[in-house]
């Protein structure tokens, strides 16, 4: 979200707000005013299809998305397709929609710490208004496993029944998406080009088939009478791309409205440059949490392998006995070949011990690195 700040500009500033803006508040770019609660509930009346974007580790955003869930089910029948959940959830899916399960037996069945991973106490509310009010709920994602093997493989290496997992129709001549995933190759360590256009095509795999799941709950598209929530990562629909054009090459007059969350800060920046931002709608959130702690390390990628470049004092890297140049190889007994693995390894049971293989001069060696719980006080040096 801090870059949505960034991607104003300084040009065609307009009057400022005639009051402060505060979370809660939702605005339509350029108009820097926020929306009256009528005039949010008629746009959001008039769409067929809304997308609601969020950080999935920020709990404001969770609940500006629950806010959306129940003013579009107040307003008539509603489908909710969550990006949280592989396709083979939908049985779980439905048995929640029913009321036949409780949200513990829903998240045991979804295996959500082992697939998911991010907190469930702040998504649970948007699970239980899904229950207590019947609403359809879609399990969007790709299968993980077929989507790393087209980020390994190409989509050429796919068997047929994996191919078939996923959305028949996959536009990948998209070049303004293209550019804006590039943004994440260096972070992902991604480098040779095939590789690269791996990448891409995973991440259109993901796009192309929650859009596809999505529509497949709204048929008879448009005479069913149903309209569609989307609940996804802002990345799936910043800027109009990801999601959006999918949705709306599926179901004809959809005109999918976007929205994303946006700190106090940002939204101000947005509403002083006067300019289109990059979503239809912007919810001021509640501010960020405290950053979760962090290993401490500042990592480059060379000779195939994550070197440390530098170590942050006093950091749970450098108090285990990292140091700078070592190759960081697995953790616990997973290989890394980027950053990513990192947070990969650890996401299920972040706070725990976990156990990393490092190689110093020629040598391996193991070390056991546990994050503190956020909010935890460090012991007396």
């Amino acid at each position: 979200m801090a870059a949505l700040a960034l991607a104003v500009g300084c040009a065609g500033m307009s009057p400022a707000p005639t009051r402060a803006l505060a979370p809660g508040d939702y605005l339509a770019p350029p108009d820097p005013n926020p929306l009256s609660r009528d005039e949010l509930e008629r746009r959001l009346a008039q769409a067929k299809v809304v997308l609601v974007g969020e950080r999935h580790d920020h709990p404001g955003h969770h609940a500006i998305q629950l806010q959306v869930l129940r003013a579009m089910a107040a307003q008539g029948r509603l489908v909710v397709g969550v990006e949280w959940l592989q396709q083979d959830a939908q049985p779980a899916c439905d048995a929640l929609s029913a009321g036949k399960i409780t949200l513990d037996e829903f998240r045991a069945q979804v295996k959500w710490d082992r697939s998911w991973g991010f907190p469930w106490k702040m998504v649970a509310p948007i699970f239980d208004e899904v229950r207590a009010k019947g609403l359809t709920l879609v399990a969007l994602n790709a299968p993980q496993a077929v989507v790393r093997q087209v980020a390994t493989g190409g989509l050429k290496s796919l068997t047929p029944d994996q191919r078939s997992s996923i959305a028949p129709a996959l536009y990948l001549d998209d070049p303004a998406y293209r550019r804006k995933v590039a943004r994440q190759f260096a972070f992902h360590g991604v480098k040779d080009p095939q590789a690269q256009e791996n990448f891409f095509a995973a991440q259109v795999v993901r796009d192309e088939t929650m859009a596809h799941n999505l529509a497949l709950r709204l048929a008879p598209w448009p005479d069913g009478g149903k309209r569609g929530l989307v609940l996804a990562g802002a990345g799936h629909l910043a800027g109009d791309m990801g999601l959006p054009s999918r949705i709306a090459r599926r179901l004809p007059g959809a005109g999918p409205l976007t929205i994303l969350p946006v700190s106090v800060k940002g939204a101000q920046a947005m509403a002083l440059a006067g300019k289109s931002g990059p979503a239809e709608l912007l919810a001021v959130s509640t501010p960020a949490p405290p950053p979760p702690p962090r290993l401490g390390l500042l990592l480059g990628m060379e000779n195939g392998g994550l070197v440390v470049k530098r170590i942050i004092p006093d950091s749970p890297a450098q108090k285990a006995g990292v140091l700078p140049g070592d190759l960081l190889l697995a953790v616990d007994d997973k290989p890394l070949i980027s950053p990513k693995g990192i947070h990969d390894a650890i996401k299920a049971a972040p706070f725990h011990p976990h156990t990393y293989l490092l190689e110093r001069g020629g040598r391996r060696l193991s070390l056991t690195i546990t994050l503190p719980q956020p909010g935890a006080v460090p012991p007396p040096k």
